[in-house]
């Protein structure tokens, strides 16, 4: 190729770059509350889907993280959001599928970090002491220790009941503790005026609670961490597919977002979704990352 043809096809190449690399942010709505699904694989082989997060977006800017698993910190800017705009993380477990993006994400900034997330039990720490062992004087990210300024807000998972984790004007974020075998774990729900959100986190779906909890919201984020026949270990830790469309048509939410979708097999994931459908009759939709839900 002549010399002078190079410039040309190196700007078209660079050009082609941009345009592949353009944010999905496009994807949602700059009104209203938008759901965005940062990550929706399990801690296995997911089809190159990156480990369990969300971002909800109120009238176009992002506000509330929900859980930070690897891979999310890429989605995150290729969303185009921005970490300024975060008034909270709701982490819902300490499980590394769903925290361990965490310094990753707020490496280069620092700041403040309002962050949720559940009491201790067994060999998981306290969120404060978990968040001591990041970031804290000789935690492993000490680096960090004295550019973060940490809100921890920690939600009991033992009371079985639903509490105030964070409000904002007509935003309001509650947390409850839920069963996942003998891993605490918040489930959280976001409501925005008439519009509302629930997470269900990972959890064998065994409490009513949880079910009154999620009553009408307008979405349900579930998560298919296991198959209809799985038993022993992974039906403790996780409800089945058919168990997902149970509860929430107990709930009677307006629509099921299934994620945390823990197989690179479609065959086995249409396996799941049929269970889930027999239980459920309202909408499915299945989560892909950077894919944006209006809510309602």
């Amino acid at each position: 190729m002549p010399p002078r043809m190079l410039r040309p096809v190196v700007v078209l190449a660079v050009l082609a770059c941009l345009v592949a690399v353009k944010p999905a942010r496009a994807a949602c709505e700059a009104t209203g509350m938008q759901l965005q699904i940062l990550g929706s694989g399990g801690p296995g082989a997911s089809a190159g889907r990156a480990s369990a997060g969300y971002l909800v977006w109120i009238d176009g800017v992002g506000r509330i993280l929900v859980d930070a698993g690897g891979g999310t910190k890429q989605r995150f800017h290729a969303a185009g959001a921005d970490l300024g705009d975060v008034a909270l993380l709701a982490l819902s477990h300490f499980h590394p599928d769903h925290a361990a993006e965490l310094p990753a994400l707020w490496w280069p900034r620092g700041g403040m970090l309002r962050v949720a997330g559940p009491s201790g039990g067994g060999v998981f720490p306290s969120l404060e002491d978990w968040l001591a062992g990041l970031f804290g004087p000789q935690g492993v990210f000490r680096v960090l220790a004295g550019r973060l300024d940490l809100d921890p807000i920690t939600v009991d998972v033992a009371t079985g009941e639903a509490v105030e984790v964070w409000r904002a004007g007509e935003v309001r974020v509650s947390g409850i503790g839920v069963p996942h075998g003998g891993v605490p774990a918040v489930g959280y729900r976001v409501d925005a005026g008439d519009a509302s959100v629930a997470f269900s986190s990972d959890q064998n779906g065994s409490d009513p609670a949880f079910v009154e909890f999620a009553r009408g919201v307008d979405v349900l984020v579930v998560h298919l961490g296991r198959t209809e026949e799985a038993t022993g270990r992974s039906a403790d830790l996780h409800a089945s597919p058919s168990g997902w469309g149970a509860l929430a048509a107990a709930a009677d939410v307006g629509r099921v977002v299934a994620s945390h979708i823990s197989t690179s097999s479609p065959d086995v994931l249409a396996d799941s979704l049929r269970y889930l459908r027999a239980s459920y009759g309202g909408p499915v939709t299945v989560a892909e990352d950077l894919l944006c839900v209006t809510v309602p």
